[in-house]
């Protein structure tokens, strides 16, 4: 080795080195603050075009809808969500718990008033025995909120075991594979509805967590690399060139072995049963995204719109039970007043989506009074 050499091969080490032993890249990262207040923005719009009846959904609006509704809209969220416990302050299995069941005991409330009481009120206003139906399976369904609260029990027995990153994963692995026994079981020999919070026991069984679990465990991974990275801008382009290849490699194969991936895996059943090929696809999606996010944040030019996302992920939870709450008493009662129109449904959307942030603005507000 030259003199020369000796003196750059340490140089070219330390530019080579992407990740630090420590804790470097903390606080609020913008482009997960982006990706999440996109991704409550598209929830919103889906479950307005789902909840509106007669809905034309050859439409290309609902073809739009139904992309950024799918991979850049639960996922992402619970990819995030993952990464978010990286980032938290709170990781004491304790507290980990504490919000876990904070969560649940919100989502069934939640079903409860947004759903749940319309439907006893036009129960007893119509004598409808179908109310009665809705009732049970809307108040007792597994929606995201539900699944974020596993996700944190799941996580808070992760910290009291002490498991390491590649643990996680492993974990996932097996849990997914159990998700396929479990439901192998159920469609061959016997059903348990009662397995809807784990498996996607029925119809209603939207999110359950054994289905769900790869993608906070991919935000787990993901967060546990960026908070250590020394170059943001080279992690992101390496992850953005990977996942484009990945999404890219699992596309053009099924198309050359005569099959549609994509409308094989999203569907309105398919969707809420994920699995390996699914968990790669959309993974793979989901952090391109979130890299394309990264770059447009460099650029330092949406004042407003940064603002307006930057708020929506602050206030991710409260603008998904004002929605909800928006949906199930407003629709339940004036759905028939609504044309099955594209622009229609869009507008009420958007209409949906300012009123929710507004009512998360004062709850926010309101709950930071009773505090002083």
């Amino acid at each position: 080795m030259t003199h020369l050499h000796k003196h750059l091969l340490p140089c070219y080490k330390i530019n080579m080195k992407l990740f630090s032993d420590e804790n470097i890249n903390t606080g609020r990262q913008t482009e997960l603050d982006w990706a999440r207040g996109f991704a409550v923005f598209f929830m919103i719009l889906v479950h307005v075009k789902i909840e509106l009846p007669g809905f034309p959904f050859s439409s290309l609006y609902s073809k739009v809808l139904e992309f950024v509704g799918s991979p850049l809209a639960a996922p992402t969220f619970m990819i995030l969500l993952g990464a978010g416990i990286v980032y938290s302050k709170n990781t004491e299995p304790k507290k980990l718990v504490k919000h876990g069941l904070e969560l649940l005991l919100l989502h069934y409330a939640l079903n409860f008033t947004a759903f749940g009481l319309p439907s006893l009120i036009m129960l007893a206003q119509s004598g409808d025995l179908t109310y009665r139906e809705e009732f049970f399976n809307y108040t007792f369904g597994v929606d995201i909120l539900a699944f974020a609260g596993l996700t944190f029990l799941f996580f808070a027995l992760k910290e009291k075991l002490r498991m390491e990153s590649v643990h996680v994963v492993f974990a996932a692995l097996a849990l997914s594979c159990l998700n396929y026994i479990i439901t192998w079981v159920m469609n061959n020999f016997w059903s348990w509805p009662t397995l809807g919070l784990l498996v996607r026991a029925n119809e209603y069984s939207y999110f359950p967590f054994l289905s769900w679990i790869g993608y906070p465990v991919m935000g787990y991974v993901l967060g546990r690399h960026l908070i250590r990275c020394a170059d943001k801008k080279r992690f992101y382009k390496y992850l953005f060139a990977f996942s484009v290849l990945i999404t890219a490699t699992i596309t053009l194969g099924s198309l050359k072995y005569g099959f549609n991936i994509w409308s094989m895996h999203f569907g309105p059943e398919e969707y809420y049963y994920q699995d390996f090929i699914q968990y790669i696809l959309v993974g793979g999606i989901c952090f391109t995204w979130i890299s394309l996010l990264y770059a447009l944040s460099e650029l330092k030019v949406f004042g407003f719109a940064a603002k307006t996302l930057s708020r929506w992920s602050r206030n991710v939870t409260a603008m998904y039970c004002a929605q909800w709450l928006i949906i199930g008493w407003a629709f339940i009662f004036f759905v028939d007043l609504f044309p099955a129109d594209p622009l229609i449904n869009f507008i009420i959307g958007i209409v949906v989506v300012i009123l929710s942030d507004g009512a998360a603005v004062l709850y926010k507000k309101l709950r930071g009074s009773s505090k002083k």
